[in-house]
């Protein structure tokens, strides 16, 4: 003799319990849409401040490398999403910034693939870098992109070239070749 069933669920039978589940996948924090609309008119690179490829975030901003004599930002030391491993990408794959966060030019696949494939950071290889001094220099960076522009304990910002600077350069280096 069978028990009814008083709530709206079919009972389980052996079989459904012993079928295997599915892996969860985790979920892929997606931007902020208040992020999206926002366009800062410089680029800030913020310690600990977040990382979004073109479909999702992929790390934190942990050092930003700077060349104290040329006054430039080199190169950007990001923890990867998911993992203890700190990797070293340029600053021209950045987008622009909101805020604290960092829109890069590249997809998720595509940052994960330069992470593993590039550069690993060593803590021994860089030394602090002081913001004062280079403020205080007045000579112009080879690339006004990269130029640091103002400079705090947890920030380094750099002016912003318009579509239009882009296209001029894109121009005079196809009329030099």
């Amino acid at each position: 003799m069978t028990m009814p069933i008083l709530s709206g669920q079919k009972p389980v039978t052996k079989s459904e319990s012993q079928r295997p589940k599915k892996p969860v996948q985790p979920e892929v924090p997606a931007i902020p849409p208040e992020l999206l609309l926002q366009r800062d008119n410089h680029v800030r690179y913020e310690r600990n401040g977040p990382i979004y490829g073109t479909d999702g975030k992929v790390g934190t901003l942990k050092r930003v490398v700077v060349d104290e004599s040329a006054g430039e930002v080199t190169e950007l030391i990001v923890q990867v999403d998911g993992s203890d491993t700190l990797t070293i990408i340029p600053p021209d794959l950045v987008d622009r910034s909101a805020g604290s966060a960092l829109f890069l030019t590249v997809n998720r696949v595509q940052f994960t693939e330069r992470a593993a494939s590039g550069p690993q950071y060593v803590k021994g290889h860089f030394s602090r870098a002081d913001v004062k001094s280079i403020l205080k220099r007045a000579n112009r960076p080879a690339t006004p992109r990269r130029a640091v522009l103002d400079g705090g304990k947890d920030f380094i910002q750099t002016p912003t070239a318009s579509p239009l600077d882009r296209l001029q350069r894109r121009s005079d280096s196809a009329a030099a070749d």
